[in-house]
């Protein structure tokens, strides 16, 4: 089972890793995971500056919340994260517009 210190690097890994400059607006994105291993991760695209915590933020643009077990199957390449959203293994609120663009960026 993915720990949430295994899942920050990753996450992290991937985020600075793509190249989302195509993205024209300044964005948050608060990934929140539940369960046993549960944390959240804050992310951010300030001024074509990414940044990354590991903390809630109450004004994040979109909210992804999802277990560990489903993030790790995405992760994984298991489970694809539009079929996550569509069978409410992954809940999705705010700029969901925006979400979409983001993952399309990182697959």
């Amino acid at each position: 089972m993915l720990g949430f210190n295994t899942c920050y690097s990753v996450v992290q890994n991937v985020f600075f890793g793509c190249d989302i400059s195509t993205i024209e607006n300044d964005f948050t994105f608060m990934l929140k995971l539940t369960g046993a291993e549960e944390g959240s991760i804050f992310l951010s695209y300030i001024q074509g500056v990414k940044y990354i915590e590991p903390f809630v933020h109450a004004d994040a643009d979109i909210i992804l919340t999802m277990s560990m077990e489903t993030m790790e199957q995405i992760l994984n390449g298991e489970l694809d994260a539009f079929k996550a959203f569509t069978t409410g293994q992954l809940q999705a609120k705010g700029n969901v517009a925006l979400a979409m663009s983001i993952y399309n960026l990182l697959k």
